[in-house]
């Protein structure tokens, strides 16, 4: 029982592991000759981690109930009804919260320009992942989730059961992210340099580590809908995850994934196409 109650837990650090320790791999691709073999362990443990916290959870699944029904029967405190209120005042928040990052960049730019163009993609990683966890425990309306978003066609339902990640934790930004950060070690191995058009005139419309960082948040954001969705989680009751949830996620994974996808191909092949 105590293992099926720490698996969401093993689920996120795994999950962490493989982002932060990815975020650090491309942060620093221009300080390593090879990476140090430690950035290879904490990727391969993020993994089983998260591959282990899996199969606890489908090993040891429990019925789920709708958002509202477990917070009333008696199992608890649920802090979502906190999380709900922040949610409320979300636009009064957000705004002090951006001023105060504004005022905290200009004064950072004087002081050091380069130092604060470096914090942009850590910020906005930290803010989706927050903006993200927030949007995910929020309760839905009636209409909202008794939606039904099933399309018609058997093939198009086939794909959206396997990338539905209330069934499981591998997602398309984490699948996607792996491979990017896998292409930077390997990279290193076999000296062969990307490259990342990180300054001056990039030829595309953001930089690979850039959309490496909003998948990163993304790796989260599909996270916690498997995470709600087969447990309790700091305080938050499990609570089912509609279908309009998932949906929303999988809109922004074609505008992020995607062109994040079309990035680091573009670059793979084109380097590699000028390096023979």
């Amino acid at each position: 029982m105590m293992i099926k109650r720490a698996a969401p837990y093993i689920l996120f650090i795994g999950l962490a592991c493989v982002v932060v320790d990815g975020l650090w791999i491309v942060e620093h691709y221009d300080t390593y000759d090879t990476y140090p073999a430690e950035a290879f362990i904490c990727l391969i443990l993020g993994l089983c981690l998260t591959l282990a916290a899996h199969l606890i959870i489908l090993l040891g699944q429990r019925q789920v109930t709708p958002i509202g029904v477990n917070s009333k029967a008696g199992g608890g405190k649920d802090h979502r009804v906190f999380l709900q209120k922040v949610w409320a005042d979300g636009e009064k928040i957000a705004n002090r919260a951006f001023l105060i990052l504004l005022i905290f960049f200009i004064l950072l730019a004087i002081y050091d320009f380069v130092l604060a163009i470096s914090l942009l993609n850590p910020v906005i990683f930290i803010g989706m992942t927050g903006y993200w966890f927030l949007e995910i425990v929020q309760e839905e309306t009636e209409d909202q989730i008794k939606a039904d978003l099933e399309p018609k066609s058997r093939r198009v339902q086939d794909l959206l059961k396997r990338i539905d990640y209330r069934r499981h934790p591998f997602s398309i930004p984490l699948i996607l992210f792996t491979l990017i950060v896998f292409t930077f070690l390997l990279s290193k191995q076999f000296g062969f340099t990307l490259g990342l058009e990180t300054s001056g005139n990039p030829y595309y419309v953001m930089s690979l580590p850039s959309g490496t960082f909003i998948t990163g948040g993304f790796v989260f954001a599909c996270g916690f809908i498997y995470i709600f969705q087969h447990g309790d989680f700091f305080g938050v009751r499990q609570a089912k995850q509609s279908d309009y949830k998932v949906m929303r996620l999988h809109f922004f994974e074609i505008i992020i994934c995607g062109s994040t996808f079309l990035i680091w191909l573009l670059i793979l092949v084109v380097d590699l196409f000028t390096s023979y």
